[in-house]
């Protein structure tokens, strides 16, 4: 029919519509997820959904059944799981979980043997069926770029992430502190009641051994400290003249 294509698509089109699930006596009813429709088919229509293959109308035929198309992979989960996360997804409906976690030839959480087969690594192995997860013959990988991200990106996406990791890690170390100091519009704002912002600056080791010491005469702080003592000593003394 290759030479007639719009004749292949019409009778592909008649026998989607001879479908067992498409019949009268089989079509699914609408459902909650259908009442929330607001565009005049709220309740009547069904709208299909991802978990519609899973429908009795729609496995009847085997020939033809979604769900006996993934029987072998899933048969082959079930085995590589241990029997308690089994247990906990049919008794305490939870995700299934912990698919693959033992490997085969070894004891789960209760002594038994796994005993199934595993497969090929789709991520890294390069002679897996149907070829590698994300592969371009004209595209260089790193042997570590599981995601196909290819060379330059992975590189310079690491080298980012290892800088970021350094500098973090530099700020946890003694002697990086950080000293708040106010600038001085902030004081003038303190003053008048307002909120006094503050400046970061980093606070070396030495910077931290002499403010505790206490601020030296030398420096502009100390300056103004004694400036500040020797204007109240003479306050006081022309109080005491006073008198």
């Amino acid at each position: 029919m290759s030479e007639r294509p719009l004749e292949a698509i019409k009778r592909a089109t008649r026998a989607a519509d001879r479908a067992p699930h498409l019949r009268k006596k089989n079509r699914t009813g609408a459902d909650l997820v259908d009442s929330l429709d607001t565009t005049g088919f709220g309740g009547i229509y069904h709208h299909d959904g991802p978990y519609d293959a899973t429908l009795a109308s729609r496995n009847r035929d085997k020939r033809y059944a979604p769900v006996e198309a993934v029987k072998y992979g899933n048969m082959q989960a079930l085995k590589a799981t241990p029997r308690e996360n089994l247990v906990d997804s049919l008794e305490r409906h939870v995700p299934l979980q912990g698919t693959a976690t033992i490997p085969p030839g070894e004891p789960d959480y209760s002594g038994r043997i796994m005993h199934y087969e595993e497969g090929a690594d789709l991520m890294r192995e390069e002679d897996a069926p149907g070829g590698p997860y994300k592969r371009w013959d004209h595209i260089k990988y790193h042997p570590d770029d599981l995601k196909g991200k290819g060379e330059p990106a992975y590189t310079m996406e690491e080298n980012l992430k290892r800088k970021k990791h350094l500098q973090r890690k530099s700020l946890g170390q003694p002697g990086s502190a950080f000293e708040m100091q106010p600038t001085g519009r902030s004081t003038a704002m303190a003053g008048k009641g307002g909120d006094a912002t503050a400046v970061v600056r980093p606070r070396s080791a030495s910077a931290s051994f002499e403010s505790a010491a206490g601020p030296s005469s030398s420096s502009p702080r100390g300056k103004r400290l004694s400036d500040g003592i020797k204007r109240r000593i003479g306050s006081i003394r022309r109080k005491h003249d006073d008198i």
